[in-house]
């Protein structure tokens, strides 16, 4: 992760291209403090068309580590006590 004044000021561009651009406004302050949030915001810059925002987008994603990746499975526990006593 990014040190906080780098992640802040990704945020504050992408929320004033954001405002400029597509006419919406976001929470900058909850917009670091919740990834969800964050995720949201960041999947409608880069559906935007707008390339500067989505440019700004990939960053941000890196920068607070928001990756839409497939959670990776948990392997099933072993049995236990099939053989064994206690």
């Amino acid at each position: 992760m990014s040190s906080e004044s780098e992640i802040f000021a990704l945020i504050g561009r992408v929320h004033v291209l954001m405002r400029r651009n597509l006419n919406r406004i976001t929470d900058v302050d909850y917009m670091q403090a919740n990834p969800e949030y964050a995720r949201t915001i960041l999947t409608l810059a880069e559906q935007s068309g707008h390339e500067e925002l989505a440019l700004l987008a990939e960053r941000l994603r890196l920068a607070m580590g928001l990756f839409d990746g497939v959670a990776e499975e948990a392997p099933p526990p072993a049995p236990k006590y099939l053989f064994t006593l206690r």
